[in-house]
């Protein structure tokens, strides 16, 4: 078996918790042209919420601070983390401190060669896992608006994915609008939306969504679905389970969309599936496929296309480290894929992101590799254009 992910040993047992780490600058420049772009990466966020709530809302908005060593994020009064899991998440992770300052961020990423980066939150997938919360017009509303502003720090580095109106489809177009004035380069949705204004459930191959689709479409924003809506419990191996699961795929939520029709009914919509690698992706479509040639006479609506042909057509997928992934290039389509760096997380490439870059143009040929480590995002997402 291979070290992970193709590394030399020494360069294994240096990695340490992200606060801890080191840069890997550049030993010798990339082939001309390249360009070195994280299509995932993450900031944490402020105090977002308080002083925007409605007035007679303030006791429920989301609250952040950092006390006692940690990032304290409340609901109301109630603390969304445990003291000692938030104090684990600032060793591993949340205590680096280009997550929070954008000038320490900048220079880790100038230090290891990254360009730009498309920013996702970080404890923001919390809120997610509250389908049926109060308030979410303001929670999200405000988070955009905040995330944009400290996007604009570094307007020709850091690019917002922001969060629309996913649960009432007479605000949806109106958000999505909104998304786009403020800068947004990406449209992110909860793998699991909950209930929706009526209070029934959110089915993401329902034609009900389709006024959210059709403005994402419009406005040239892809949708975004980043794992992180599982968190581990205090039972033993809750980490490596959780870590493992999350990470095998987006088939439930690629399903919706392609079974249910959405790419046949908007042409122009794109997916983007995040932080879960490539290798999951020949399966699924195999298996896809499969449910289209044996269950023709079962499938409503009717497909215009295999499955499969969806994903090269409309969906991407990004990857820290995939040795195996990049081995089934052919097969998953390798315009499709986009590397990312995950900063500053336990499993980013932060500290090892060369020989992470390497890996891919060891995979294939330098047209393809300058795709995967940033073409193909600068043009999806418009990186290249003013915010």
């Amino acid at each position: 078996m291979k070290p992970f992910p193709a590394l030399a040993l020494a360069e294994q047992q240096a990695i340490a918790l992200s606060p801890k780490r080191q840069p890997q600058r550049p030993e010798c420049p990339w082939p001309a042209g390249t360009r070195i772009v994280s299509a995932d990466s993450h900031l944490i966020e402020g105090d977002y919420w308080f002083e925007g709530f409605p007035e007679a809302l303030k006791d429920q908005a989301p609250r952040m601070s950092f006390r006692d060593g940690h990032f304290d994020f409340r609901l109301g009064d109630k603390p969304m983390t445990k003291p000692h899991i938030a104090q684990g998440l600032c060793e591993a992770m949340e205590c680096t401190p280009g997550l929070s300052d954008i000038a320490a961020r900048l220079k880790d990423l100038d230090a290891e060669g990254v360009e730009k980066e498309l920013i996702y939150p970080q404890r923001l997938f919390g809120l997610f896992m509250f389908g049926e919360m109060a308030n979410r017009e303001h929670v999200f509303g405000l988070y955009n608006e905040a995330l944009a502003e400290r996007c604009a720090e570094a307007p020709e580095r850091l690019y917002p994915v922001m969060v629309p109106n996913y649960w009432d489809m007479t605000a949806a177009e109106a958000s999505v609008a909104r998304c786009a004035e403020l800068g947004a380069r990406a449209l992110m949705l909860p793998l699991s939306p909950g209930r929706n204004a009526a209070g029934d459930k959110i089915h993401y191959n329902a034609s009900e969504m389709d006024a959210l689709y059709g403005a994402a479409e419009a406005a040239g924003l892809p949708l975004a679905f980043h794992i992180g809506e599982a968190i581990p419990s205090a039972a033993p191996g809750a980490a490596g389970i959780s870590l493992i699961t999350q990470m095998q795929g987006f088939r439930a939520q690629w399903g919706a969309l392609t079974f249910g029709g959405a790419f046949d009914r908007f042409p122009r919509l794109k997916a983007v599936f995040v932080e879960a690698g490539l290798s999951w992706i020949p399966s699924m479509l195999h298996d896809a496929d499969l449910a289209a040639t044996h269950f023709a006479n079962a499938l409503r609506p009717a497909l215009k296309h295999p499955p499969s042909w969806y994903w090269r057509a409309h969906c991407y997928a990004t990857f820290m480290t995939d040795p195996t992934g990049l081995r089934l290039l052919e097969d998953i389509g390798p315009e499709t894929a986009m590397w990312s760096s995950d900063y500053p997380h336990q499993e980013s490439t932060w500290g090892y992101t060369q020989s992470a870059l390497q890996a891919v143009f060891d995979a294939t040929d330098v047209e393809t590799a300058q795709k995967i480590v940033g073409k193909t995002a600068l043009k999806l997402f418009r990186m290249d254009e003013p915010l």
